[in-house]
């Protein structure tokens, strides 16, 4: 289950104060240099309090300045230098750092790869070349474009369109067998679905979220919340894991450094969006603790960052591991000791090591906001406009490197050709200004007004958290065989249940929850061939209320489970059942439990019902939806055929996306849920969803219309 919150709560938000948007539109309106189809609001804020104010002009200076940083930060940045024994070399000296001159830039004899900044003889002109760690990011406004332009509001639905037609080739998302790119083609997956292990994504553990989405952050500019909505979406594409939380932080960054100036305010406002007690929390307190314990030495953090960041992987997903934790101090220790100063931030990401070409434009965006371009130091902004933004006469080739035989990125859809920067930047306004609009905003006199209930950043509100690092699972009561395993997810121990006589099981007692308020338990879990494990919501008593499943999956996968509490004292652990043999054994990792809150949209029903629960075939569901936004058809089924079962949605006859309905391994009414994204043309809030699952039997059992959020 991924999250979408829905744009219409925040402009009802507005209307409560007592502003219309409809009475403020009473003067003749102008129109945006962005988007001539974007209609401004002349009159006058009625209540100029309850708005953060940007200049237009402002805006689009802090947001050329951060997409430009991400092309300066590439060109500078030196990816895994590698001493003579292989490991990767840290801390780098300051003799080896230059400007938009780094490995990527030029033949660099300490670390040569091809050259990405290429000086065009008959234009004059220096021509960056298309990359992943922006190449993503430039994606990301087409289909933002896209999605505005077609159903005038944020759809999932054209992530996956975009990626087919402007045929993505990408670091892992763009593999051609295994990755994004391939599931969406196959099977036309949604983007909640393409990045997944389970579904057949091999290249998700890649920190391909948090370096090619993070600049969504710019189309939210003052809204951090909606940045991190948005932005798992996108991320979601390429993966399910640990790189998602790292993206929704550093994109809350994004939109929170139009306002806020301050670096370390900033990182902490930020880590709210990461899970209390997770190792990602972790990173970043002990990169904080390290800038307090070394102020004026950051080669000496990032040697620290170097060995005490690296959290282990056994995610049996063979050798596509790459190594968020490390890459992301790294960025912290730029952004911590640079402190807002652009050329330092840009030489120490650079020189510090690991994914330097990746992680410097990810850190160096940030700044480039706080900064903006008019008023970006020297050396920076001369290095800067004569390698890169000439004086708006900037291009990215997109197009491959044909004389290197390593991996390589562009989007062939939109043909070979340059594309030029301004024109990007254009997208990222045009893009932001939809967004606003969207979520109670008014453009006025040369000013974006963004809502002030955006302000202030809202996290997780995470009840308990556990990934076993401990060694022990002191807090689990324990039934049956139940072990601690260095056979994990992540990091050095899991939870083990071993099949046995009775049921094995492991649960936690919570008290103190609020009844009728709405949760959701989460883990990674792992099973061996046959085995079925549970993840459950008893009452004290120990009556069932909710449970998912996961069924002979033998990589690791995140398995989210919703439930009402509906007593203060719940038990929520996962198990599996007795009789199971011995030598069978689930294993489970990064155990969760955050509130939640599940916002009803309408009605959502099976037009014609079947007796006995089972479907094959095209299913039709009648929507009469509350909202012309995005919204989620939430169902509840089981899946017994014993492989994953690819269906095909249609909106009103109309082929729309993909969606998988995993493995469950039990045919009873559980609580295993696929959410299905829709959103109808033309404002229209009856329509008619059709599901076909071809000749493979599925059990459905609720039909529901909602949206989802987890953070307050």
């Amino acid at each position: 289950m991924k999250k979408y919150v829905s744009f219409l709560l925040s402009v009802l938000m507005v209307l409560s104060t007592g502003l219309s948007l409809a009475a403020c539109g009473n003067n003749p309106p102008a129109q945006t240099t962005a988007d001539p189809s974007v209609v401004i609001d002349t009159s006058e804020p009625v209540f100029p309090d309850d708005y953060n104010v940007i200049s237009i002009e402002e805006y689009r200076d802090k947001t050329l300045c951060g997409f430009l940083s991400q092309m300066v930060g590439f060109l500078s940045g030196y990816e895994f230098v590698a001493n003579s024994d292989g490991t990767a070399r840290v801390a780098m000296p300051d003799s080896w750092f230059e400007m938009c001159n780094g490995p990527y830039a030029e033949h660099n004899p300490k670390n040569v790869h091809e050259d990405k900044l290429r000086f065009n003889e008959e234009t004059g002109l220096w021509q960056v070349w298309i990359d992943d760690d922006y190449s993503i990011d430039i994606l990301d406004q087409y289909l933002m474009r896209d999605m505005y332009s077609t159903y005038g509001t944020f759809a999932s639905k054209v992530i996956k369109d975009g990626w087919v037609k402007y045929d993505v080739y990408d670091m892992g998302g763009g593999h051609r067998t295994f990755g994004a790119y391939a599931l969406m083609t196959k099977y036309g997956y949604y983007p909640q679905f393409s990045g997944n292990s389970e579904y057949g994504n091999k290249y998700n553990a890649n920190g391909e979220p948090y370096i090619g989405n993070e600049t969504v952050g710019m189309t939210a500019a003052g809204m951090p919340n909606v940045a991190i909505d948005m932005a798992e979406i996108f991320g979601d594409v390429t993966s399910d894991r640990d790189p998602i939380l790292w993206l929704q932080f550093f994109s809350s960054m994004y939109a929170m450094a139009y306002f806020e100036d301050d670096i370390p305010t900033l990182i902490n406002e930020a880590k709210k969006i990461l899970p209390e007690g997770s190792w990602q929390r972790h990173v970043v307190d002990e990169v904080i603790a390290l800038k307090e314990k070394y102020p004026n030495a950051w080669r000496r953090a990032a040697i620290e960052v170097d060995a005490n960041s690296y959290l282990k992987k056994y995610d049996k997903i063979g050798d596509f591991i790459a190594e968020s934790s490390v890459n992301c101090g790294m960025i912290l220790v730029g952004l911590l000791y640079g402190d807002g100063d652009y050329y330092e931030t840009c030489k120490i990401i650079s020189l510090a090591g690991h994914g330097g070409d990746s992680t410097t434009p990810v850190g160096l965006g940030i700044v480039g906001i706080i900064n903006g371009w008019e008023n970006l130091p020297e050396p920076s902004k001369s290095i800067a406009n004569e390698k890169v933004w000439q004086d708006g006469k900037g291009v990215i080739i997109n197009d491959h490197i044909t004389e290197k035989s390593g991996y390589w990125m562009y989007m062939a859809g939109l043909g070979t050709r340059e594309i030029y920067m301004k024109d990007v930047v254009d997208m990222y306004q045009q893009n932001f200004e939809s967004v606003l609009l969207e979520n109670g905003g008014i453009i006025q006199d040369g000013n974006y007004y963004i809502p002030k209930a955006y302000e202030t950043f809202k996290g997780l509100d995470t009840i308990y958290y556990d990934d076993f690092e401990s060694g022990n699972a002191e807090h689990f009561s324990q039934i049956g065989n139940v072990q601690i395993s260095p056979d994990t997810y992540t990091g050095n121990y899991g939870l083990k249940l071993v099949g046995n006589a009775v049921e094995s099981s492991a649960y936690v007692t919570f008290e103190g929850l609020t009844v009728g308020q709405t949760y959701r338990v989460s883990s990674f879990i792992s099973t061996t061939a046959g085995t079925t494990a549970e993840l459950f919501v008893k009452t004290s008593a120990g009556e069932k209320v909710a449970s998912a499943h996961v069924y002979d999956q033998n990589l690791y996968v995140r398995r989210p489970l919703i439930f009402t509490a509906t007593e203060s004292t719940m038990q929520v652990g996962v198990s599996i059942p007795a009789g199971t043999s011995s030598h069978r054994y689930a294993i489970i990792d990064e155990f969760m439990v955050i509130r939640a809150e599940e916002n009803d949209k309408g009605e959502a029903k099976i037009t014609t019902p079947s007796a006995d629960n089972k479907y094959t075939g095209k299913v039709d569901f009648t929507i009469n939806a509350n909202t012309d936004k995005e919204v989620y058809l939430k169902l509840t089924f089981s899946n017994v055929v014993g492989k994953n079962v690819n269906a095909m949605v249609y909106l009103d006859g109309e082929e729309y996306a993909g969606v998988p309905f995993y493995k469950t391994g039990v045919a009873e009414h559980c609580n295993d849920i696929v959410y299905v994204p829709v959103v109808a043309m033309n404002d229209a809030t009856s329509y008619t969803v059709t599901i076909d699952f071809g000749t493979d039997e599925i059990y459905l059992y609720d039909a529901e219309l909602v949206t989802v959020t987890d953070t307050f």
